[in-house]
């Protein structure tokens, strides 16, 4: 357990630092940021339809 708790540890801190640095900058925090209307594996499926439909 301790690779695991220590990985959870630097997950963590990095995670942490990161949201320091957004802040600093003056930029906008992930939590504020708008959510998608599609998840990345929607917008992949689509466009792996769309390519396999032939074209008129």
């Amino acid at each position: 357990m301790q690779g695991k708790q220590r990985a959870n540890k630097t997950h963590y801190e990095v995670g942490k630092k990161v949201r320091e640095t957004i802040r600093e900058l003056g930029g906008a925090m992930p939590k504020d940021l708008p959510s998608p209307g599609q998840s990345i594996k929607q917008i992949e499926s689509r466009q792996k339809k769309s390519k396999m439909l032939p074209d008129d």
